[in-house]
């Protein structure tokens, strides 16, 4: 990228204080290079050391009990995680989570647009409101064509956030690809809290119910125009946490598309396992057959 700077975030080796500005001296906790960096930066997050008794990774807690924050002037920022292997694995390393304390903030808010998150894991930890938004806070945009790029979002419970793991709020042109959702009662959540959102991409997403809790995957809290969910793998039994209880709840007057995807139900049951309220459909799989 032109101009920009690269910082390095190291949760077991980093130093308070660290510049950042190479790995021997990388900062301890990423608000801090988040701080540090300013529109157009690159910072990479080395994984924590695993737990290899538990078979879980090891958290990265915040530097604040308000947890991560990306200001409106940092646009065009990109937070990479350096995990390996394929698909959501090298996210699974890189997780970021919410601190010990209860926080009406998320484990990363967006304010900025232009953002990259790639290959970093979210967990709740404390936090009440969801792991990641991507929000615009006015009637002028700020936070729109965010890119999240084979992340993985785990336990984002919908008894705690009212609303999804990641949440798109009013946002144009965001793009979900690739990312996996684990265990959570609603994925992602595209809401029109300030506008109406327009052009979100959720593209290549698998979702996976580890809890019975599962109220959607994804769901939109008003209308959206020209949303596209594609080649997506929602590969669970229908929800049935409360309502909306589907995989996918569009809101009425909305516009765009659902297509070539597969879902965890017979066939004959996809129709009724979708609120579509205006949005296309195409290639639709079950367990037996395609619904085109």
């Amino acid at each position: 990228m032109w101009g920009s700077k690269v910082y390095f975030v190291d949760f077991d080796n980093g130093q308070v204080g660290n510049g950042g500005l190479k790995p021997s001296d990388a900062c301890k906790y990423l608000q801090s290079a988040i701080d540090l960096a300013v529109a157009g930066d690159v910072i990479y997050v080395r994984p924590r050391v695993p737990d290899y008794v538990g078979g879980d990774p090891q958290k990265i807690t915040p530097l604040s009990t308000t947890n991560n924050s990306i200001a409106i002037t940092k646009y065009g920022m990109s937070i990479i995680g350096t995990g390996t292997g394929q698909g959501s694995a090298g996210a699974a390393q890189t997780v970021l989570a919410g601190g010990d304390v209860t926080t009406s903030t998320p484990v990363l808010n967006i304010l900025a647009p232009f953002t990259t998150i790639e290959s970093i894991g979210f967990k709740p930890g404390a936090s009440t409101v969801g792991l990641v938004h991507s929000k615009t806070t006015s009637a002028v945009l700020s936070s729109f064509q965010n890119t999240f790029y084979k992340c993985w979002f785990r336990d984002g419970d919908a008894t705690h956030t009212g609303s999804g793991a990641l949440i798109s709020d009013s946002s144009w042109y965001d793009n979900i690809l690739g990312c996996t959702f684990s265990g959570c009662s609603k994925g992602i959540s595209v809401n029109a809290s300030i506008s109406v959102p327009v052009a979100v991409t959720i593209k290549g997403c698998d979702f996976d119910a580890l809890i019975a809790s599962v109220t959607a995957d994804i769901y939109t809290t008003g209308a959206v125009a020209r949303i596209l969910i594609t080649k997506c793998n929602f590969n669970h039994v229908l929800p049935t946490g409360g309502s909306p209880n589907k995989y996918v709840s569009v809101a009425s007057a909305s516009t765009g598309l659902i297509s070539d995807s597969y879902f965890g139900v017979a066939d004959a049951v996809i129709a009724n396992s979708l609120t579509l309220n205006g949005i296309g459909n195409a290639h639709l799989w079950g367990s037996s057959a395609e619904i085109t």
